[in-house]
Order: structure tokens, then sequence, then C-alpha cells
């Protein structure tokens, strides 16, 4: 489905057309797939039954329209449209902007909406960030693919998917810790060379990518009333669950980087080496 093309996605167009038409044996005559004006009287009545179910549900039917629009542009390649999926930074005053705040400036396009009157809008994911930010073409550009990066979970080639992998690796080492047991080795190998992919890609250091995903982790990883006794301070470098307990007062980054030693008594064990229904038919 991924790999679907335009005729094929046509052809997802007809069989609903089909269906429809079985609904009614006044329009058993009518044949869309060979005549022009039977397929345009077919989809007209099509349309006006869906702008009745929007009304129904309460939706704005024109909104749909003008985003199916934008998908459809996507989907056509068209050079004046990003496609979804596609990797973006930010530029001109509104690059210059980030970098001042020191916000991430490449993010990948979620979905985009294309008014009746106006510019496109695209919805953007950035590193770490809880919602989509909206953003005009002109202070979009097409940023670098992202580094094809080898994972337990197999190649990952989407800074999205990398995000999402990496979350879950951390978490799962800092859960592993609170818990007392060594975490898996092939978490620890995601975990480097995720962090390192993702920091390479946006320009950021380790630290700061780190730190824009604890939010996503920390509510993830058990209490320190829960499981965790009281830690005592010591000259050593935090372990991964000790920042849970302690909920991470230094970077996570900190006490879980790929180079230093385990603790809990396991250093012989450490290892030497973490939208809609369109885009689920591949659209």
């Amino acid at each position: 489905m991924t790999e679907a093309n335009a005729g094929e996605f046509a052809e997802f167009g007809a069989a609903a057309l089909d269906a429809f038409q079985g609904l009614f044996e006044e329009t058993e005559h009518l044949d869309h797939r060979g005549n022009d004006a039977h397929a345009h009287e077919l989809l007209g009545d099509l349309l006006i039954d869906l702008k009745h179910y929007a009304e129904q549900c309460g939706l704005e039917f024109n909104d749909i329209l003008a985003q199916a629009h934008g998908y459809y542009l996507s989907e056509q390649n068209s050079p004046d449209v990003f496609a979804i999926g596609s990797s973006v930074q930010l530029d001109g005053p509104a690059a210059a902007e980030a970098i001042l705040l020191g916000q991430p400036t490449r993010g990948s396009i979620t979905g985009l909406l294309v008014p009746e009157h106006g510019p496109t809008e695209y919805y953007v994911h950035f590193l770490g960030s809880t919602t989509y930010r909206s953003i005009i073409a002109a202070d979009l550009e097409p940023a670098p693919p992202f580094p094809d990066t080898p994972t337990a979970e197999g190649v990952i080639d989407s800074p999205l998917r990398a995000e999402e992998i990496l979350i879950e690796t951390i978490t799962r080492i800092g859960i592993a810790d609170v818990r007392g047991v060594s975490p898996q080795p092939d978490d620890f190998k995601d975990h480097h060379a995720l962090l390192n992919a993702l920091a390479a890609w946006n320009g950021m250091d380790e630290r700061s990518v780190t730190d824009w995903l604890l939010p996503h982790i920390a509510p993830r990883l058990p209490s320190a009333a829960q499981d965790q006794p009281e830690i005592v301070a010591s000259s050593h470098p935090l372990s991964p669950g000790q920042l849970a307990a302690q909920a991470f007062p230094v970077p996570l980054a900190r006490g879980i980087s790929y180079q230093e030693p385990y603790e809990q008594g396991a250093q012989s064990n450490r290892p030497a080496d973490t939208l809609t229904h369109r885009s689920s038919c591949g659209h």
C-alpha cells in the first residue's frame, strides 16, 4: 500500500463509487468507469450525501475538502507542495527565531491544509514536540535526509520513527534500572545509535536532544515512592533509575551514556558495544 501510485489511488475511488452505485437500483444502468457523464453524476450524488453526513456529525465539510485537496496535491508530487512524511527545515526569519530560542529547526510534515484563500499550511512535528506546529510554505525548505541508522528494529531512515524508538528504548533502560536488573544489550546499542543520529541530523548536541525528549520519557517511568529506595548522595554518575527516582534533576543522558560503566554491580555484564485513515492506506 505504501508504494501505491496515482492510478491505484484512483482505483480506490472507483471501488468506493461502485459500492455507492450498488445502493440504488435506479443507477444500475450507469457506467462511471466508461462514461464521463455518468461518473460526473454519481460523484456529485456521492458528495452531496457526504456533505449531509458531515453536517449530521457536526463536521465542517469545506475544511475536510480543502485538506483532502492538500493530500491530493501531495500525492501528485506537485513541486509546489511538500509531501506528507517529508523532512523539512525552517527557513528565513522563522529559522533565525527558532535558533535564538534554542529550538529544533528540522522536522517532518505530518499533514497539510490548502485553504480557499491564503497559503498552504503544513503541520510539522519537531523533535520532542507534543503538538504539531502550523507553518506556511514560505517558512520551510527541504531538509537533508535522515541518515540510515541500523537498530534492533531494523534500519531507521525517518526522524519520526527514530524519535519514537529512542523514547521507548530510554524508557526500557530506566525501568530496568529502577527494578535493579540489567537492561538489554540491544537497548544500549540502539540508544547510542539513535541519539547520535538525531543529534547529528538536528544539528544539536546529545544532551539537548535528551532534554527535548524528557517530557515524553518521565511519565512512563516508575515513581521513586513505588519502586526505588531513598538514594544516598554519591560521587558516582547517576544511573537511569536514580534519575527517574529523583524526577530527572540532571539530564538523563548523563546517566545512560553509552560510554559510561553501568552501575548496580553489573560491570562485568555490560555490553562492549535506541493521521489518519489516509496514512494507513499508504497516502
